[in-house]
C-alpha cells in the first residue's frame, strides 16, 4: 500500500490532480505558517488527526473511519461533514450536509439534508463551492468569510473554515470533513 505523501507546496491548478491512492493533499503556504504557529490550536489538531489516519490507511480516510474520540471534544461542535453527490466526471458535483456540530448549528440555519446550491447569497455559495472544488483535488487552505446574512443575533459573525477530502472506494472523494470556527 502506497504511504500518504502531504505535500506543503503552492496549490495546484489546471488539469494536475494529487493522486488520492498516494493521500496527497496540498497545503497552501499560507495556512501551513498559520497552523504552525500554534495562535488557533484547533487548525492543527484537526488537520494531524487526518493526517494520521491517511497515513496508517496510505489512502485517504473513509467517513466511517473518522473517530469522533480522536477529534476530541473541542473539535467536535465546530466539525462537519458533507456529501459529494454526482457522478464524478459528468459535470460539477453538488454538496450536501450531512452532520452540522453544534456550534454550527446554533449559528447558521443550515441543516442536515440542505444542499449547499438551497443556501445563502449567489456570491456566498459560489466561494464555498470553489472551496470545496479544491479539496475533491486536494487543494487545502482556510477560507475567510462572514454570516452576515444568516446570524440569529442579526450583527456579523466571522468564520474560518478548513476542508479536508475523504474516500469511501479508495478512488474518489466522496465526502469532505470541515472545522469551522467562529470568531465573537
Amino acid at each position: 500500500m502506497p504511504s500518504a505523501s502531504f505535500n506543503q507546496r503552492e496549490p495546484v491548478s489546471g488539469k494536475q490532480r494529487p493522486r488520492i491512492s498516494d493521500g496527497e493533499i496540498v497545503i497552501d503556504p499560507a495556512t501551513q505558517r498559520e497552523i504552525e504557529s500554534g495562535n488557533e490550536p484547533l487548525w492543527g489538531q484537526f488537520l494531524r488527526t487526518w493526517e494520521a489516519l491517511a497515513t496508517a490507511k496510505g489512502r485517504y480516510p473513509s467517513r466511517t473511519e473518522i473517530d469522533p474520540a480522536a477529534l476530541g471534544a473541542k473539535l467536535l461542535p465546530n466539525v462537519f461533514l458533507v456529501d459529494v453527490v454526482g457522478v464524478p466526471g459528468l459535470k460539477p458535483p453538488r454538496f450536501r450536509y450531512r452532520l452540522l456540530g453544534q456550534a454550527i448549528i446554533d449559528r447558521e440555519p443550515t441543516r442536515a439534508g440542505t444542499f449547499l446550491d438551497q443556501i445563502g447569497t449567489t456570491a456566498d455559495i459560489a466561494a464555498i463551492e470553489h472551496h470545496y472544488l479544491a479539496c475533491l483535488d486536494g487543494r487545502i487552505w482556510i477560507r475567510d468569510a462572514s454570516l452576515t446574512w444568516s446570524d440569529p443575533r442579526g450583527g456579523y459573525l466571522r468564520y474560518r473554515v478548513v476542508m479536508l477530502p475523504l474516500s469511501e472506494d479508495g478512488e474518489s472523494v466522496t465526502h469532505l470533513i470541515g472545522l469551522a470556527l467562529y470568531e465573537f
